[in-house]
């Protein structure tokens, strides 16, 4: 993938994307009218700076061993930090911290292709919420669920959660809308089953081998879960209309907007913080 010169071809929504005509027609059959989809699209403009905040924060670490090694005592989740000390900022910090080259760049990647594939229909601030919240679910499952032990806790670090609550979000919206895209739709929600498995797998056998490196599966499984849920509450919801002006056009509207359900998101964080305090008191 790196030595490929080619840029790769920006991703469109199948709703952009014209019924193919049939391979044969009869001579007296009339040609099929082009439909042209009308739908609120938006550039990836939050996918890019969440993308740069991680790699400034990864180089910087790189130029400065030292303070890599400050952020990395400061900011990396731990069960005992985060229940016991309440230090409750790590939950959000280890999320935009990484262990290493080969970590961001599959989650820096991931990012680029989940992002830049569902930001144009989501909308950024939608997608910035289930980022940072899915991530955030998938911080507190980590810890709740870690070795509470100032001893053998392990920290946990990566935007790995935050990129499965993404993982989760475009799954919920394939499923919602695969009657309207058609066979593409069911087709790309079984490729993210597949490859969802195929992590789950990797990440589960990293638990039992010798390389010393264990992914977080607690924090992959709480971020999935965060985008799941968050997507069924305020993910959006496309309908579509012809144009009565314009017999060709076909218009798509959002018929669950954002603004209508900022109290589900009050509610979700409300729910996060229950969970977090029950356990902090019972870890104390």
């Amino acid at each position: 993938m790196l030595n490929d010169p080619q840029p790769p071809e920006k991703r469109r929504h199948p709703l952009e994307e014209a019924p193919q005509r049939p391979p044969e027609m009869r001579p007296d059959q009339p040609a099929r009218p082009r439909v042209t989809v009308r739908m609120p699209l938006v550039p990836p403009r939050a996918t890019y700076i969440l993308m740069a905040i991680n790699i400034v924060v990864f180089a910087v670490g790189m130029l400065s061993p030292a303070l890599d090694q400050q952020m990395f005592v400061q900011g990396a989740s731990r069960s005992y930090e985060v229940l016991v000390l309440g230090e409750y900022h790590r939950l959000f910090t280890a999320m935009f911290l990484h262990g290493g080259i080969m970590h961001i760049f599959f989650n820096m990647y991931a990012l680029y292709i989940i992002g830049r594939g569902i930001e144009p229909v989501f909308g950024s601030v939608r997608l910035t919420i289930i980022y940072l919240l899915g991530g955030l679910a998938g911080s507190i499952l980590s810890v709740v669920l870690g070795d509470p032990s100032p001893i053998s806790g392990v920290a946990s670090v990566g935007a790995s959660g935050a990129v499965f609550a993404l993982f989760g979000a475009e799954m919920i919206y394939l499923y919602r809308h695969r009657t309207l895209m058609g066979a593409r739709a069911t087709s790309q929600l079984r490729s993210l089953l597949m490859l969802l498995g195929i992590n789950l797998f990797i990440g589960l056998a990293s638990w039992f081998g010798d390389s010393g490196i264990r992914i977080d599966n607690w924090a992959h499984m709480g971020g999935l879960a965060g985008g799941l849920i968050l997507t069924w509450l305020l993910g959006p919801i496309f309908t579509t209309t012809r144009d009565p002006l314009q017999p060709h056009l076909v218009v798509a509207e959002d018929t669950n907007p954002l603004a209508k359900n900022y109290w589900l998101v009050s509610l979700y964080v409300i729910a996060l913080v229950a969970v977090l305090m029950v356990f902090s008191f019972m870890a104390r």
